[in-house]
């Protein structure tokens, strides 16, 4: 198996994205039900978790041109540190202001990960290992998301039982599970450390050089498809909790059933493009996503609810691979980490809108009013990320006929 091949610096750092994944998972799924069990509505809980996403809008780019001087480990050692206390500190008060405050240190320190991972990816591989370790490491961070689910919702129940408050519950596991970025720092700094050299610096002045008519399209469609998300994802915790009155275990639970559809179709991704072409398979598994978000928005017992959250996670975030490494392909080595951190800057920006929205929405309207809009967000994307890239779609096709 061509997994098997992945370098040991690759393996490492696919380590520490597992890790980091443990913290991102426990505050994606549960941070919203700790602002409401603490006594915030949703449009607060929408204005906390968009934050974060600003944060990194904001953060990203500054960090690619920080790191180009002080080195790519340092900046994410940055990250990882920065993280974990946030997050910490973040579940340690009920007052909001400081849980504002850390949402947007927390965010400074997310924005290195969601930075540097495809670049240190595409960098560290050939073109015969790269869509493989880029599928790995998704799937770890996937199967991150499905344990981190799993053990805060657990450990959520234990605690609130032992404490006799939810909020107490939510609190000391979110505590246990932020733990998980700072012991990330060990596997990255047994990583062998990369020299900043000159020409791998980047001059803010020059950033207008990486922009081309395809890269401007592909961001546009990354806010698209952002807008849509951020719309609900961050709420799935709440709508589980409080649409379909669940336990915090039986949250976890169904959140990492959703994730582990994930980890199993990310692993199957370079062997699925060698059946459908890459942007063919962007185009199916986006689409495919779409009846099962219909499901999950429409109130139904709780089994076809599970299914429902495992087929569209499943099936729209298995592209994100491909996504990935389309990004890398649009500048040389130096410049990747700047597009890496224009994506992470317009999908985060995205995200945080569609999250005012959503949690709008949610407190005014209804809890599955959002998805009518998250569904029309997913239909525009996938036409437009179709259109991008027509020619390179039929060129592709005539390759698979052929070969």
């Amino acid at each position: 198996m061509k997994y098997l091949k992945l370098s040991k610096e690759v393996k490492l750092f696919i380590t520490v994205i597992f890790l980091f994944g443990l913290t991102s998972s426990a505050f994606n799924g549960f941070l919203g039900i700790y602002v409401k069990e603490v006594g915030y509505n949703e449009a607060v809980v929408g204005g906390l978790l968009s934050l974060r996403r600003f944060s990194v809008a904001g953060s990203a780019i500054v960090m690619a041109l920080v790191a180009s001087r002080f080195g790519r480990r340092n900046a994410l050692a940055f990250g990882l540190t920065t993280i974990g206390l946030s997050a910490i500190l973040m579940v340690s008060t009920k007052n909001i202001w400081l849980m504002r405050f850390f949402c947007i240190t927390s965010g400074i320190g997310q924005s290195t990960l969601m930075t540097f991972e495809a670049p240190f990816l595409f960098s560290k591989t050939n073109e015969e290992t790269r869509m493989h370790a880029f599928s790995a490491s998704f799937s770890a961070r996937n199967a991150a998301f499905m344990t981190g689910s799993l053990i805060t919702g657990l450990l959520a129940d234990v605690f609130g039982t032992i404490f006799l408050a939810d909020y107490l519950g939510v609190r000391y596991a979110l505590y246990i599970v932020s733990l998980s970025s700072l012991i990330a720092l060990i596997p990255l700094y047994l990583i062998k450390g990369e020299k900043t050299r000159n020409e791998q610096k980047i001059e803010f002045s020059k950033i207008k050089e990486v922009y081309s008519i395809k890269l401007v399209k592909m961001l546009s469609y990354t806010m698209i498809i952002g807008f849509g998300a951020g719309m609900i994802v961050p709420f799935f915790g709440i709508y589980l909790k409080y649409m379909l009155d669940l336990s915090d275990s039986g949250v976890g639970s169904i959140l990492a059933i959703a994730q582990l559809g994930t980890v199993l179709g990310g692993l199957t991704v370079p062997y699925l493009m060698g059946r459908f072409g890459r942007y063919q398979l962007v185009t199916i598994l986006q689409m495919g996503s779409i009846p099962f978000l219909i499901l999950i928005g429409v109130p139904m017992n709780i089994v076809l609810v599970s299914l429902a959250f495992f087929f569209r996670s499943s099936l729209m975030n298995m592209a994100q691979p491909i996504l990935q490494n389309l990004y890398m392909e649009l500048a040389d080595d130096t410049y990747r980490p700047l597009v890496s951190s224009l994506r992470s800057t317009t999908n985060n920006l995205a995200r945080a809108f569609g999250i005012l929205l959503g949690g709008f929405m949610m407190e005014h309207i209804s809890y599955s009013s959002p998805y009518a809009v998250t569904i029309l967000c997913y239909l525009v994307g996938t036409i437009l990320f179709r259109n991008i890239f027509k020619k390179e779609k039929l060129k592709e096709k005539e390759l698979l006929i052929s070969g």
